[in-house]
Parts: C-alpha cells; sequence; structure tokens
C-alpha cells in the first residue's frame, strides 16, 4: 500500500494534521481563535452556543500523544491549561490513508496521563520534567508500564475522519503557509523540548527502546562510543 505522508516535508505533514484538526472542530459547530502569547503552543479558544472553552490541538502519526509532566508529575505542561484535547491522528503508522479526528474531555486526558506517570515510576522507568511522555491512543494489551492509561478512543468516538488525499487536494497551495508556525515535535507545539545533552539523548533512546521491548528501563544497557 501506499504511504500517502511519506514524501511530504515535517511541517506539511503536521500542517496536514492540524488543518484536519481544525476543520473537524468548525464541523462540529465550533468557531476557533488561537490564543496570542503562548509562542509555539497549538492552543485555541473554542466557542459552540455561547460556551468558549481552551483546546489544545496534537498531531500524531503512531497513534500516541504526549504532555511533558511538570513537578514530579503533579502538574503537565499546556494540558492543565486546556479543558479540551482535539486530537488528530492517521488512522495507520505504517499505511495512513486517512486523519481521523477526536475531541476529548482534557480531564480525562489528565486521569491517564496520571496513572501513565505512577505506573512507569512504580516501574523504575525514567520520567523526566518537561519532556514528553507518550500514552496510546488505542487499547494496549501487553499489560506492560507503558500500557496504562491507552484506550481512550475506546470511550469516545471519532468526530471526524477525512481521506489524506481529499485534504491534499483541497489546500495544495497553503501547505507550508498559514498561522501555524511550526511541527508538533517542537518544545511547546507538541510534546518535549530536545534532549540537549548526551546523557539526555542516552535516557531518551533507553526510555523508548525500553516502551519497545516491554521492558523495564533499567533492563536496557547502552553502550556509547566516540571515535573521531
Amino acid at each position: 500500500m501506499t504511504n500517502h505522508l511519506e514524501d511530504l516535508s515535517e511541517t506539511v505533514r503536521w500542517r496536514l494534521l492540524v488543518d484536519a484538526a481544525k476543520k473537524a472542530a468548525k464541523a462540529q459547530g465550533y468557531t476557533m481563535e488561537r490564543l496570542p502569547g503562548r509562542g509555539l503552543s497549538n492552543i485555541w479558544n473554542i466557542t459552540k452556543d455561547g460556551e468558549t472553552k481552551v483546546a489544545s490541538i496534537r498531531t500524531t502519526r503512531d497513534r500516541w500523544i504526549a504532555f511533558p509532566p511538570l513537578e514530579n508529575g503533579t502538574k503537565w505542561k499546556t494540558l492543565d491549561d486546556v479543558d479540551t484535547v482535539i486530537v488528530a491522528t492517521v488512522d495507520s503508522k505504517q499505511d495512513p490513508e486517512n486523519i481521523e479526528v477526536y475531541i476529548f474531555p482534557a480531564e480525562d486526558v489528565r486521569k491517564r496521563f496520571d496513572a501513565a506517570y505512577a505506573s512507569r515510576k512504580k516501574d523504575g522507568q525514567t520520567v523526566k520534567d518537561n519532556f514528553g511522555m507518550w500514552v496510546g491512543l488505542d487499547h494496549d494489551d501487553r499489560g506492560i508500564a507503558a500500557s496504562i492509561g491507552s484506550g481512550i478512543i475506546d470511550h469516545y468516538e471519532r468526530v471526524a475522519v477525512y481521506a489524506i488525499l481529499d485534504l491534499l487536494d483541497e489546500k495544495p497551495h497553503e501547505a507550508t503557509t498559514g498561522d501555524v508556525d511550526a511541527p508538533e515535535r517542537t518544545a511547546e507545539a507538541g510534546t518535549a523540548p530536545a534532549p540537549s545533552t548526551i546523557a539526555d539523548v542516552m535516557t531518551w533512546a533507553r526510555d523508548h527502546i525500553a516502551r519497545l521491548a516491554a521492558v523495564p528501563s533499567d533492563a536496557v544497557k547502552l553502550d556509547l562510543k566516540i571515535e573521531y
């Protein structure tokens, strides 16, 4: 099958997902106004039937979303400041054909991230402040620490599904322009700042390998050798 996102730049991929999230919210009857002064945060005022809420748009190409914990997991960057989380996700990590959009109450998302954080700490994993912690949208049946908090889409209907090719046809000339600043993986708009030290990179790599291998982080041993 053809991966319809494969030949697009990172910025265009992200913009496509953000546009899908905005389109779906508007189709649900919301008007949207981006909040100023939030740096790269993708934060919006959304209004429907006279009621205004604050929403965070999250995008994902692997059906996992992230928010950075703060103060040892007692707070969450961005998540604590919003009422609603709008998620635009591909339908398949390997062969995406559609973008699905969900609208979640932030309270439920926070409960899941709190549970995920506690589970990983109990498992001995390193969960650093201000670095994105990932939780799966789909139910993770592996029964490991990373499984806790997953499966939110089992409890909410998707509000929209758009074919990627149709979205590309709608706005081909706007793919890299507009009112969105940068790809989701930047510090505020996405999940976490990029690791800034070798130790940070090693910690990040160990944690992600542990998640993929379904083992505790302390079971992963990495050796670094620099030759020049």
